[in-house]
């Protein structure tokens, strides 16, 4: 095989109509949506916890 014969497939094309390229931008808005998910997660449990007779001794309460 010579370098003629390789071919590079394209998963995801990060162009928009005007063939401008957007990956950094949707990288961007991917890691804002996941660490806004992890920020609910961590929030959501915190509460399960504080609420949670066998486990809330595992928090420490602010003040």
């Amino acid at each position: 095989m010579n370098c003629k014969d390789i071919v590079v497939v394209v998963i995801i094309d990060f162009r928009n109509t005007d063939g401008n390229d957007l990956m950094k931008e949707q990288i961007q808005l991917n890691y804002d949506r996941i660490k806004q998910d992890v920020k609910e997660i961590v929030s959501s449990e915190m509460e399960r916890i504080k609420n949670d007779s066998n486990l809330k001794h595992l928090v420490k309460e602010d003040g």
